[in-house]
């Protein structure tokens, strides 16, 4: 069992770091989609 925990270590690792990438590009996918429905209603306002 100890031989193997290198490779435990290093999957679990590597895990989070896959789970930090998804949750960055979901995060970011979120944040344009909330930029274009702000530009689209500062768009669809006429300016007073």
């Amino acid at each position: 069992m100890d031989d193997y925990l290198g490779f435990i270590e290093f999957f679990v690792v590597a895990m989070f770091v896959m789970a930090w990438g998804v949750l960055e590009l979901v995060g970011r996918r979120l944040d344009k989609k909330k930029e274009a429905e702000r530009a689209k209603q500062e768009n669809a306002t006429p300016p007073s």
